[in-house]
């Protein structure tokens, strides 16, 4: 496939550790800039698997997920592909042995509202339905937690939704603590006759802080 050609011509150029890591399915790789680039397939990926999984209600339909990628790409783009963009950042993804797209995270150095410094915070942790309970988002966690710890940060943050005591549940053993609960706009798919369609909804987010 034409992802597939993508990652092995990129790795190629790596060293070879590297390059055995970026092509072996089910392993973590942090992604390239040139890789997230608007018209690469790696984008599409991404954006497809955030807009399947990521936001509630999920789209029931494929015009349902393409009207959120079409909102989620071009912001995926700014954090994790310009490269003009201001943002430190990284996009660390695992590929399935059919190189499809299984599981992936971010992390972003930014200003949270009401903070001051700029702090690194997980995003876009999203893993295939398919794959749940097989360790691929602790994998993650901990990779994104030794990237800001490697860049000095003494602690990492995120937001999770407030209502998922399950996700509260798995933060919390891996050490996160609640430091406060907010409203944000996220993008959510139409359901029923608005399918197709992207509204933009407030949900009661709560925001967690782990120390390094």
């Amino acid at each position: 496939s034409s992802f597939q050609s993508q990652v092995a011509s990129r790795s190629s150029s790596f060293g070879d550790m590297e390059s055995m890591a970026s092509m072996t399915p089910m392993t973590a790789a942090w992604m390239p800039k040139e890789m997230m680039s608007e018209d690469s397939e790696v984008l599409m990926a991404v954006s497809r698997l955030a807009a399947r999984v990521l936001f509630e209600p999920t789209p029931k339909t494929s015009a349902g997920v393409a009207a959120m990628v079409e909102v989620l790409k071009p912001k995926l783009h700014q954090l994790f592909g310009s490269q003009s963009s201001s943002a430190l950042s990284a996009f660390l993804l695992i590929w399935d042995e059919q190189f499809q797209l299984a599981a992936m995270a971010g992390v972003v150095v930014e200003k949270l509202p009401g903070f001051q410094d700029e702090v690194p915070r997980v995003c876009y942790l999203v893993i295939d339905p398919r794959l749940h309970g097989q360790g691929f988002g602790s994998m993650l966690m901990r990779q994104c937690e030794d990237w800001a710890a490697a860049r000095g940060h003494r602690a990492i943050w995120l937001f999770h939704y407030s209502h998922k005591a399950r996700l509260h549940h798995w933060y919390s053993k891996m050490g996160y603590q609640t430091v406060t609960h907010r409203t944000a706009t996220v993008p959510v798919p139409g359901q029923g006759e608005m399918e197709g369609t992207v509204q933009m909804i407030e949900r009661d987010v709560t925001l967690k802080r782990k120390p390094l």
